[in-house]
């Protein structure tokens, strides 16, 4: 922030609107990421015009860095945007929302049954106050301790521009006029980076991995190179107990009723960057 010796206005500048209490207390933030104030409470500020323009830049949304610079304009106490640990990543995107926008968020959606449009506004304090992290209990397979903590923003964000670009790869080569024989080796170039990203996707979630003999393993390598080469039964049973966590730490549905036929049903809030600071 400025100091307020060199600008005579800096007492009009923005103020904090809110202060965001993080959902993981902030546990699982590599150390000087977070600055936890002595109240457990960072002040989150409205944005800027220039963070504005920076959250709508296409380019900057699908790298991440859009996301990451808004996030440190408007909560200076987060040193590192991308160790946000994602129990802690949707907090901070409603809290910054709240601050610019207010409480209220409108949003779209379609009926299963008659295919209506509905439209509705979530009060986004009821999902911050809603907000929960899970159980992160350590799980033993065949003699090792395995240790859970949530994905780093930065990894997440990685994993899913890997996945969009081979998903567009994949796309285009299905749709070419390649011969079939040229298509084969095409997709056999593209299915190892997926296999590996899934495999990433588990290591990035585990902290440590704990033998017989009390030696905790945390270097990732090692970590990476136990997944690739354990019995298939530890690895579904690492990947089951990593999807439920995944499955804890999403926002509750919505319940919705439709304005047409009035049937109920669940609708998923996902936070879309390109439309949810709109």
């Amino acid at each position: 922030m400025a100091n307020p010796a060199t600008n005579p206005l800096f007492k009009h500048f923005r103020q904090p609107a809110i202060y965001l209490r993080l959902p993981g207390q902030g546990r699982f933030w590599p150390e000087g990421a977070l600055d936890v104030p002595a109240t457990g409470e960072i002040p989150v500020y409205p944005m800027t015009v220039k963070d504005e323009i920076t959250i709508k830049t296409p380019d900057a949304l699908m790298n991440g860095v859009g996301v990451a610079d808004v996030v440190q304009s408007c909560c200076p106490n987060i040193k590192d945007a991308w160790k946000i640990p994602s129990c802690d990543l949707d907090a901070v995107l409603i809290a910054i929302r709240i601050a610019s926008y207010g409480n209220d968020m409108d949003i779209e959606t379609n009926c299963p049954k008659c295919k209506a449009e509905n439209s509705n506004v979530v009060d986004l304090r009821m999902l911050l106050d809603n907000l929960r992290v899970p159980e992160y209990n350590p799980v033993s397979l065949e003699g090792l301790t395995f240790n859970f903590k949530p994905q780093a923003f930065e990894t997440l964000n990685t994993a899913n521009m890997i996945l969009f670009e081979q998903r567009r790869l994949l796309d285009t080569i299905t749709n070419s006029e390649l011969p079939d024989e040229e298509k084969a080796k095409q997709f056999n170039l593209v299915f190892p980076k997926l296999t590996d990203m899934n495999i990433m996707s588990l290591v990035n979630c585990i902290d440590s991995i704990v033998t017989e003999d009390d030696h905790t393993v945390t270097e990732l390598k090692h970590i990476k190179e136990f997944i690739e080469n354990c019995d298939r039964n530890v690895y579904n049973e690492i990947k089951i107990k990593i999807e439920e966590l995944i499955k804890d730490n999403k926002l509750a549905s919505l319940e919705i009723t439709c304005s047409e036929c009035s049937e109920s049903y669940k609708s998923e809030l996902n936070f879309d960057n390109s439309n949810f600071f709109a």
